[in-house]
């Protein structure tokens, strides 16, 4: 049997491995400047499935929340401004720092930082607040009970915006706008709400399994070979992402038991947001060091240590972050209690 507990922590895990898929990411894309041996090239194109798998996975929990907890609008937005907003500013106050070598004191440097525009990989979470808003309001609009007709119009939003409809105003991409990633976003609501029917189906249907596992490998060996670049919101690679999220669902679902990485809420997210800066650190320290970094990428093994030391360190810094984080929910959580008994 399947409970919700073993389902989020199979979640955890899918969460770990897209973390690590979007540090590798950003990564070979330094080591591709220098060189691009197949390895690198391979690792490039493969992990584009993190930033899609974090956006399924975004959706599912956000769809778990609604259903189980179903919080109130403070309730919500106070774990969203906790967790998540406070987080991405403070993020793109360092990248500003980082790239500038200074703070930002302009209106604009403000307005980037809010846009998400002083980090490569902050769209993402200008995105994704802008889902949070849309969720909690269409909560109660697109149900378990309407969810099977109403992708079909999430999916054709997808499209359009991006094909036809997209202005780059304030110099903002597709990527930055919640409809380039609506469809996305919804199949984890969907998959949430039909989770028990989906994998008793695959688990009672093995051969249906080996089936989707050997599609969604033949996909990215696909990816891998191409000449053609899949980038994360093109619908093709969305799919085989949905299909490799399943059987990602279900192998971990399987070995759940016999794992036991502790769950620590915001970790993933805190890798995905602060990596970056680790990637910029060790580069200028390796300038400072040794004049030149190229000797490190042109080497397989050095490289692979250096990808490993960026993942490390993010991890570490990211595990400090999660207890900063949940003293401060615990100090805001006290001063409520607080107000509502001088209230009362």
């Amino acid at each position: 049997m399947y409970t919700d507990s073993k389902i989020l922590k199979s979640l955890f895990y899918i969460q770990m491995i897209s973390s690590f898929l979007v540090v590798v990411g950003h990564f070979t894309a330094s080591v591709l400047y220098f060189n691009d041996p197949f390895w690198v090239v391979a690792l490039n194109q493969i992990s584009r499935y993190g930033t899609v798998l974090l956006t399924i996975a975004t959706g599912y929990l956000t769809a778990y929340s609604f259903d189980k907890k179903q919080p109130s609008f403070r309730e919500f937005f106070t774990g969203k401004l906790i967790y998540i907003f406070i987080p991405f500013l403070v993020s793109g106050v360092l990248y500003h720092y980082l790239l500038k070598n200074g703070m930002p004191h302009t209106v604009g440097d403000i307005a980037n930082i809010v846009l998400g525009k002083t980090g490569d990989h902050l769209y993402f979470v200008f995105m994704i607040c802008q889902y949070y808003v849309v969720a909690y309001f269409l909560r109660n609009v697109i149900t378990k009970r309407n969810i099977l007709y109403v992708i079909w119009i999430l999916l054709a939003v997808q499209y359009v915006y991006i094909h036809y409809l997209h202005q780059g105003w304030l110099g903002l991409t597709t990527r930055h706008m919640l409809p380039t990633w609506i469809f996305t976003l919804y199949m984890g609501h969907l998959i949430y709400w039909y989770r028990e029917w989906i994998l008793t189906f695959l688990r009672n249907n093995r051969s249906i399994l080996m089936v989707v596992t050997g599609v969604s490998t033949a996909a990215a060996i696909y990816f891998v070979v191409s000449s053609k670049l899949f980038v994360a919101v093109h619908l093709t690679f969305v799919f085989a992402t949905l299909l490799s999220f399943l059987v990602l669902m279900v192998f971990f679902l399987e070995l759940v038991d016999h794992l036991h990485i502790k769950f620590r809420k915001g970790l993933t997210y805190f890798i995905f947001l602060f990596h970056s800066a680790f990637l910029i650190l060790f580069k200028d320290f390796f300038y400072q060091v040794f004049g030149e970094v190229s000797w490190i990428f042109q080497n397989t093994w050095y490289s692979l240590l250096y990808l490993l030391g960026i993942f490390v360190c993010s991890a570490l810094f990211s595990v400090l972050l999660v207890q900063l984080v949940k003293r401060l929910e615990r100090a805001w959580a006290s001063m409520g209690k607080i107000r509502r008994e001088r209230l009362q």
